[in-house]
């Protein structure tokens, strides 16, 4: 199965690699997610295995909570820029999620079920956060890569703090 006749859009600007898919709000969903992001992450020779598994897990956790805690059709999106991967994940419930434990630093008593994602997702991203939309929510993350396509790490100064927006893309 290619990614490209399931999401890719291929090439943006500057070598910008999207990809984009609309999931049910079902239980299956999440394994969906995690196909799809290892899929696409194969074919954009995103080849540390680190990176690759980190990324599928905190895709599998934000869409795993959208489809318990959000509404309608979760909206899946990722875009590779260099070695900078931004993962996005959309629903029709505009309520933002509760940030992990006082003030967002990790409470060991809340690695239990509830809430565990976004402590995974804090753990293991160069950056997340959650912005408003039209229609609902979105909960990012960014990820800068060891190695795409045999090439170097992104420079710390691309990645946006956490807590804030991602650059928008055309």
């Amino acid at each position: 199965m290619s990614a490209n006749g399931l999401g890719v859009e291929g090439r943006g600007r500057q070598d910008q690699r999207v990809a984009r898919w609309n999931l049910a709000a079902e239980a299956g969903s999440a394994a969906a997610a995690r196909a799809l992001t290892g899929q696409a992450l194969r074919e954009w020779q995103v080849n540390d295995q680190d990176d690759r598994d980190d990324i599928v897990l905190m895709v599998d956790e934000l869409v795993t909570n959208a489809v318990v805690h959000g509404e309608g059709t979760v909206r899946l999106r990722l875009r590779l820029n260099g070695a900078h991967l931004i993962a996005e994940v959309g629903d029709d419930n505009p309520a933002a999620p509760a940030p992990p434990g006082p003030g967002g630093e990790p409470d060991v008593l809340r690695w239990a079920e509830d809430g565990r994602g976004l402590l995974l997702v804090g753990a293991l991203a160069t950056a997340y956060g959650t912005r408003p939309e039209n229609r609902g929510k979105t909960v990012w993350f960014s990820r800068a890569l060891r190695a795409v396509n045999g090439r170097g790490h992104a420079a710390a100064a691309d990645i946006p703090p956490a807590g804030t927006a991602p650059l928008a893309s055309p």
